[in-house]
C-alpha cells in the first residue's frame, strides 16, 4: 500500500515500519500520525518529554545545541532504548529546512547519533521547507489534503480550549472536552476506509459538535475579561510544554488568556516563499507555479468549508494572514532580506496589537538566531504601537523562575489595557 502512495524512491523507507513523529504539539503530532495511518503508514507519536529526555539527548551533545534539537534527539533515543525497538522497522519523521535555522541540521545529527547508537538501519522520513514540504506525498491527493485537514482541526481545537480555559468554572473540563474531540477528529483522518468527501463532512461535524460543547462550558469570569496575551517565537518551543516550563498555563495561572500564533501559518509561510521564489525565478507562469497555486485554492477552500462552524466562535480572534503578516513586518524585518521565524514574529506583534492583545510573548530556544533578531527590533515595535508590552523568554533546558520573570510582564500587561480600556471609553464618551 505504500508503494502506491509514493512514488518517490526514497519514501519506500516507510514502507513495514513504524514511524514516529515528534510531539511538538500533541493536538498536531496525534492529528499527523492519524494522516499517514490513512494512507497505510504504521504512524505514532513519541514519548512525552521528561528530564530523562534530556538525560538521554546530553549523552550525544555537547550543548550548543538548541533546545528543540535535544528535546527531539532526546525522545527519539527512547524509543531507541525500548526493550522491543527493532531497527529495522523503525522510521523516524523529521522534515527539515534550508535558511539560518538550525532546524537544517537536525536530522544530519539524528542520524550520526542513531549510527553510533548502533540503529544504522533505522531510517528517516526528512521532507523539506524548500517545496512547501511537497515531498511527503505530493502524488497522492488524499493524504496531503488529509494533512491539511489535521492541521486544521489540530489548530481549531487547541485555539478554542485557550479561548475558554482561563475562565472555566470547573477545573479540568476543557481539558477534556479538548481532547474527547481530538480523540474523535484523529479516528475520522486515520480511517482508510472513510472516502475522501465523507472526511471532510465528518470533520465539520466534529467541530461543529466542539463548537456546542465549548460554548456550553459553565464560566467563573466573563469571556475576555482578562489581559490577552499573544505568544509567538520558536515553533517548536511555542508548543511542547515540558521545553517552555508550561508557559501557557503559568501565563493562565496569572490571570491571563493565551492566543498563540498556529501551526498552519508555517504552511502558509512556506506556500508564500515557495511562489516568491519561482516568480523571481521564472517571473512568468509555469507548470509549477500551476501547482502551487492550485494548492493554495484547496488549501484556502478546505480550510474555509473546515472552519465555517466555528466563525462565530472565533469572531473575536481572527487570524491574520500571512501576506498581512509580512506587510507588518517590513518596517522592522522585511520578508525578502529576513526569513522565516523571525519575520513572522515581528509580523504577529504587529498583528497581535492591532487585535487588541495586551501584550505579547516570544518563546525562543537560549541562542536560537530568530530569537536574537526578534528582540532587536520588538523595542522598536512596542515604541511604535503605544509601548505595546514585549518580551522574550528564553529557554535551555535548565530550569529558572519563570514566576518571577512573568509576574513582572503580566503587571505590565495589566496596566497597558487599563490604559486601552480607558482610552477606549474616553473615545466612546467623545463620541457621544
Amino acid at each position: 500500500m505504500i508503494n502506491e502512495m509514493i512514488k518517490d524512491s526514497k519514501q519506500h523507507i516507510l514502507k513495514g515500519r513504524r514511524l514516529y513523529i515528534p510531539r511538538m504539539s500533541t493536538e498536531a503530532a496525534s492529528a499527523l500520525a492519524a494522516a499517514f495511518r490513512s494512507v497505510g503508514v504504521d504512524a505514532c507519536i513519541s514519548p512525552e518529554s521528561d528530564a530523562r529526555t534530556l538525560d538521554l539527548a546530553s549523552r550525544f551533545t555537547n550543548g550548543e545545541e538548541c533546545l528543540p534539537q535535544r528535546v527531539t534527539l532526546g525522545n527519539f533515543l527512547k524509543i531507541v532504548q525500548g526493550l522491543n525497538f527493532d531497527p529495522r522497522s523503525t522510521a523516524f519523521f523529521l522534515p527539515t529546512s534550508s535558511g539560518p535555522c538550525r532546524f537544517g541540521q537536525y536530522r544530519n545529527l539524528l542520524r550520526k547519533v542513531l549510527d553510533e547508537a548502533g540503529a544504522q538501519e533505522a531510517r528517516i522520513f526528512s521532507p523539506t521547507s524548500s517545496n512547501g514540504y511537497a515531498g511527503i506525498a505530493d502524488r497522492r491527493f488524499r493524504f496531503l489534503v488529509t494533512v491539511w485537514r489535521a492541521l486544521i482541526l489540530s489548530d481549531s481545537l487547541r485555539k478554542a480550549r485557550l479561548m475558554i480555559r482561563p475562565y472555566e468554572a470547573e477545573k479540568g473540563l476543557t481539558d477534556s472536552l479538548h481532547n474527547r474531540f481530538l480523540g474523535k477528529a484523529c479516528r475520522v483522518l486515520g480511517d482508510p476506509d472513510i472516502g475522501f468527501r465523507r472526511q471532510r463532512r465528518e470533520c465539520v461535524k466534529i467541530l461543529q459538535s466542539a463548537a456546542e460543547a465549548f460554548e456550553s462550558i459553565p464560566l467563573k469570569e466573563k469571556l475576555g475579561s482578562r489581559p490577552l496575551i499573544g505568544v509567538v517565537g520558536e515553533i517548536y518551543l511555542r508548543f511542547n510544554e515540558f521545553s517552555n516550563q508550561h508557559m501557557l498555563r503559568s501565563i493562565e495561572n496569572q490571570g491571563g488568556e493565551v492566543w498563540i500564533a498556529n501551526i498552519a501559518e508555517w504552511a502558509w509561510y512556506t506556500n508564500y516563499e515557495e511562489e516568491r521564489k519561482l516568480r523571481e525565478a521564472a517571473g512568468i507562469v509555469t507548470f509549477e507555479m500551476a501547482r502551487v497555486r492550485l494548492r493554495r485554492y484547496i488549501q484556502e477552500t478546505e480550510e474555509k468549508a473546515l472552519t465555517r462552524p466555528l466563525r462565530k466562535f472565533f469572531r473575536s480572534r481572527p487570524e491574520t494572514p500571512v501576506p498581512r503578516l509580512l506587510e507588518y513586518s517590513r518596517p522592522y524585518l522585511p520578508a525578502h532580506k529576513a526569513l522565516g521565524e523571525m519575520t513572522l514574529n515581528a509580523g504577529n506583534a504587529v498583528a497581535f496589537y492591532h487585535a487588541g492583545c495586551d501584550g505579547v510573548v516570544d518563546i525562543s530556544p537560549f541562542t536560537c538566531m530568530n530569537g536574537i533578531v526578534s528582540e532587536v527590533v520588538y523595542p522598536r515595535i512596542s515604541r511604535d504601537h503605544e509601548q505595546f508590552p514585549i518580551r522574550i523568554f528564553y529557554f535551555d533546558g535548565v530550569p529558572f523562575d519563570l514566576t518571577g520573570h512573568l509576574e513582572i510582564f503580566m503587571e505590565q500587561a495589566g496596566s497597558y489595557r487599563r490604559r486601552r480600556l480607558e482610552k477606549s471609553r474616553r473615545g466612546s464618551r467623545s463620541g457621544q
